[in-house]
């Protein structure tokens, strides 16, 4: 994507429905690193793949017969991770459609994140058991488990206490951030394993973290209807390049909270838009099917995108242009988008708009061969067209001159990071699908046949056409 085709004034939130997926199944929806797919997680237990350019499915992945909970993306969109209720965790390569590893819990797993730098690791939240640290050790041996202790000491790791209620990656994946039923946050260094800071929100169970894609904020959702934006300060984060990393204190703050104090709605997934500015709400509403949208700075609501009146199931947005995808209860995917505005000027600085109709004059000469010039010079008029658009492009200058558009070098501004690990631009492959009853049944040589297939070889060599071996 070129910033220049952009328009730098348009506002970065959608207005209507563009498109609707229909697939009466999903429950959960994320997109890729990239945003060229997005993938949907079925309450059959099976995982989609959607195209978002040619918007069809283009993989299935048969994950068992429980429903899904959930898919998270690797950064290169190669790896994708889908869990479901019967705690069973598999990491998919969709380079080769296979299995590239799997865990079994022994309770529903919430919640599950993919190492944004190595996909060799992810973090995974049991329902009633401590969050655990999934590393994949290659072809050899089963993935290794660490389990992160974020309770206190005499809590039984195999409890519902002890278990996280979501989670969430920082930017650099040098730290993961941690909800829990007692509405706490803990921020836990992922190669120590250990909790650097905590902040306790409220009395309520904390729903769902979502980190800012391009700050070191996050966002809390929270079961007592209100959305707190938190500012983090950890030693990996932007705050170390004006300062050194023993000055830095890790902290966890509050600097803003945001709710719907009018209709005290409640929040069903709370997410940071594309470039970060705004907080993207769902309406957790049995009849609704809406979505809030608020500035982060100011706290105040800048549009609300009213759908159906269906149930809201989970919600995503684009990670580089204002797209969001909603997901109702009836599994239809609606895809969320700005109605494009044509500037036919941006394209041809003479063209005019018309607001009616103009009956058009036609001149006198105007099909002639030739034509009489003000000096009174009898001039061929092809030639003379030709020598005054000449004339008028000479003396346009340097600023009329075609630009050349750099479509293929990444802009920095639709990226969230300054390293380059873990993303290897991966496409993914087409796999054709047909169906084998559909075609027709092979049908057995008989003898007619096979007496026709040597007599049309016979009559070959009669005529020269074929060579018959001695």
């Amino acid at each position: 994507m070129n910033r220049k085709l952009l328009d730098p004034f348009a506002p970065e939130y959608p207005e209507a429905i563009e498109a609707c997926l229909d697939d009466e199944y999903a429950v959960k929806c994320a997109f890729s690193h990239h945003g060229s797919l997005l993938a949907t997680a079925r309450s059959d237990g099976q995982c989609y793949i959607w195209d978002m350019d040619t918007l069809n499915v283009m993989r299935r992945l048969e994950h068992g017969e429980t429903a899904l909970t959930g898919v998270s993306w690797s950064r290169s969109g190669r790896y994708i991770l889908t869990f479901d209720e019967a705690g069973i965790c598999i990491m998919w390569d969709l380079k080769t459609g296979e299995r590239r590893a799997q865990v079994e819990f022994d309770s529903a797993i919430v919640s599950a994140r993919i190492h944004p730098r190595n996909s060799a690791q992810f973090i995974v939240c049991p329902a009633r058991e401590t969050p655990c640290l999934i590393t994949i050790n290659g072809e050899v041996g089963p993935p290794r488990i660490d389990p992160i202790r974020i309770a206190a000491d005499n809590v039984d790791l195999k409890s519902k206490a002890a278990a996280g209620t979501c989670c969430c990656f920082g930017k650099k994946g040098n730290h993961v951030f941690f909800g829990t039923s007692k509405g706490a946050i803990h921020a836990v260094h992922v190669a120590s394993q250990s909790v650097v800071c905590s902040i306790k929100l409220s009395s309520s169970t904390v729903n769902t973290i979502s980190r800012n894609p391009r700050g070191t904020d996050i966002v809390a959702n929270s079961s007592d209807r209100i959305l707190r934006v938190c500012e983090v300060v950890l030693p990996d984060s932007a705050h170390t390049l004006t300062r050194p990393l023993v000055d830095v204190e890790p902290s966890i703050k509050v600097v803003s909270k945001i709710t719907d104090s009018v209709n005290r709605v409640s929040w069903l997934q709370a997410v940071f838009s594309s470039s970060g500015d705004y907080i993207v709400a769902a309406v957790d509403h049995k009849a609704e099917h809406n979505m809030y949208v608020w500035d982060k700075a100011t706290s105040s609501l800048v549009k609300m995108l009213t759908g159906p009146n269906e149930l809201l199931e989970d919600c995503a947005v684009h990670p580089l242009r204002p797209i969001y995808a909603s997901i109702s209860t009836f599994g239809i995917i609606y895809l969320w988008t700005r109605v494009p505005q044509q500037n036919w000027n941006a394209f041809a600085p003479g063209f005019r708009e018309l607001e009616e109709n103009i009956d058009y004059v036609e001149p006198e000469d105007e099909f002639d061969r030739r034509v009489t010039t003000s000096a009174g010079m009898v001039v061929d008029c092809a030639e003379y067209r030709a020598r005054r658009e000449r004339r008028a492009s000479d003396s346009s200058g340097e600023d009329d001159k075609d630009v050349l558009i750099d479509v293929t070098e990444d802009d920095p501004l639709f990226s969230d990071s300054d390293s380059d690990s873990e993303d290897e631009g991966f496409i993914l492959p087409v796999v054709v699908e047909f169906d084998a009853d559909a075609l027709p049944p092979a049908v057995p040589p008989t003898a007619d046949m096979q007496s026709t297939v040597e007599d049309d070889h016979a009559m070959d060599v009669d005529q020269g056409h074929v060579v018959e071996e001695s």
